[in-house]
């Protein structure tokens, strides 16, 4: 039976949790990365694509006022709830894949986090990212990345889905090798690099979703993370130079 794959699960989790004064471990990095690269900093225009409730811009907007702050997501009622929490970005409607909603270097960072394993395909959301962002600006893209040369393509449905058909997307593992690729190719060599993501404590198993993600240590002491897919999740940030 084929199905058409979408993505549904963030809307409960954003809409349900409020974790805007408790900002995840990858947000401090990300603002790091960004800080030290000197791109972001007073009057800098900063755009997130995909920023869900804004949790993200929240913490940026706290850490660094001075910057200008836009957050993009398809998703309407994610973003009133954004508007609400921090009146001081300017949240709209579109989408990372909708080449005018942008005009060509128009912003200095862009950042996307867990976004580019939603599509089958990774190049369109990254051409767009390197046709909105400056010469001399940065791209941050958070998710995951296959340490092995093998692009996977990942659809799951849970036990209890009272539609047989429905599948869920969000998991899609695209290589270091192919996207790396792409970039030399677009770019050149020496414009990119990839920063794993680890854990600096344990996150449990959620009981109630089984699909969130927790860690456990392999033979190394390292935190790895897996999930209800039975997926390890190879977490990254690259950091792109246009």
């Amino acid at each position: 039976m084929s199905a058409k794959a979408v993505r549904t699960r963030d809307l409960g989790i954003y809409l349900k949790e409020s974790r805007y004064d408790e900002p995840k471990e990858v947000f401090k990095l990300l603002a790091s990365l960004a800080r030290d690269c000197g791109v972001l900093r007073e009057g800098s225009a900063v755009s997130d694509f995909g920023c869900a409730a804004g949790e993200f811009l929240y913490y940026l907007s706290r850490e660094i006022p001075e910057a200008r702050y836009f957050g993009y997501d398809v998703v309407p009622a994610l973003l009133e709830k954004a508007r609400e929490h921090t009146p001081k970005v300017v949240f709209s409607i579109g989408s990372v894949l909708d080449k005018t909603l942008l005009a060509p270097a128009s912003t200095d960072i862009a950042f996307m986090s867990s976004v580019h394993s939603i599509f089958d395909e990774f190049e369109p959301c990254l051409a767009n990212l390197l046709h909105w962002t400056r010469k001399g600006g940065r791209i941050f893209i958070f998710g995951v990345f296959n340490p092995y040369p093998v692009d996977v393509w990942v659809t799951f449905r849970t036990a209890d889905h009272p539609d047989p058909a429905h599948r869920e997307a969000g998991w899609n593992m695209f290589s270091k090798a192919s996207v790396s690729r792409y970039l030399e190719a677009t770019l050149g060599v020496g414009k990119h690099t990839f920063t794993p993501f680890e854990m600096p404590f344990d996150l449990p198993p959620n009981p109630d979703d089984p699909v969130r993600s927790w860690t456990f240590l392999d033979g190394q002491n390292r935190r790895l993370f897996t999930n209800g897919l039975s997926l390890i999740s190879n977490l990254e940030i690259l950091e792109i130079r246009p």
